[in-house]
């Protein structure tokens, strides 16, 4: 019973406290009204003060609701609610044929689109093939490049290597023709021998030289060439 009366002189005091804060015009919330009635706990003032705050909501939207229509009224509201339906669906139609004519429009837009987007396809299809057949053709090629590389630099090679022993050869040869200029240097530069320490032979010399000649060449008696038997 004391529990009971307690909550009920909670609710009396957050009452007089929230028409009072509402009367000054200052926000309602749990700490203003637990300011208001000098203390308590959150946990008790908060479920109070959010049911007086849900009543006072309710009765300002009731208050603020239009009144029910007079029956005298309700036949002239029908018949101008009618009235107005007509107009307004006259409107509404003119509206409606207006708008399926600019929705067939886009439609019409929209399809044509699609078939602009189809030849888009195409197109880019047809390019993607030249773009795969070009980029096989360049493969192609710098791979032919690249064997034309490796065959010019073998053949550099092979041309390196004929200059290099044809200037060996070529220096061999100047070697050659230096030496033998040398010799023949050394020949030309050893003295003549005078024509007067070799005189020409006297006719007695020679008629001497032909006697001792003869000479030699006669045969001892004695030297007889054997008889061969008969």
């Amino acid at each position: 019973m004391a529990q009971k009366k307690s909550s009920t002189s909670l609710e009396k005091q957050v009452r007089d406290a929230i028409r009072k804060l509402t009367d000054k015009g200052e926000q309602v919330t749990n700490q203003t009204v637990r300011d208001a009635i000098g203390g308590g706990s959150f946990r008790d003032i908060g479920p109070v003060v959010k049911q007086i705050k849900a009543e006072m909501a309710a009765k300002e939207q009731a208050e603020r609701a239009a009144p029910e229509m007079p029956e005298d009224f309700h036949d002239a509201a029908a018949a101008m609610w009618q009235t107005a339906w007509q107009l307004a669906d006259e409107i509404a139609a003119s509206e409606r044929h207006a708008h399926a004519a600019e929705l067939e429009r886009l439609r019409a837009e929209a399809d044509e689109a699609l078939s602009n987007c189809g030849l888009v396809e195409d197109e880019r299809d047809e390019a993607e093939k030249r773009a795969d057949s070009t980029a096989k053709l360049l493969a192609e090629a710098e791979t032919a490049l690249l064997d034309a590389k490796f065959e010019i630099a073998r053949l550099n090679g092979q041309l390196d290597e004929r200059e290099t022993y044809i200037e060996s050869r070529l220096a061999e040869a100047r070697v050659a023709d230096a030496s033998e200029a040398v010799s023949d240097d050394e020949v030309s530069a050893e003295p003549k021998i005078e024509d007067d320490e070799n005189p020409p032979a006297t006719e007695d010399d020679m008629q001497l030289d032909m006697f001792s000649k003869g000479k030699l060449s006669k045969k001892k008696p004695d030297d007889f060439e054997p008889i061969a038997a008969e």
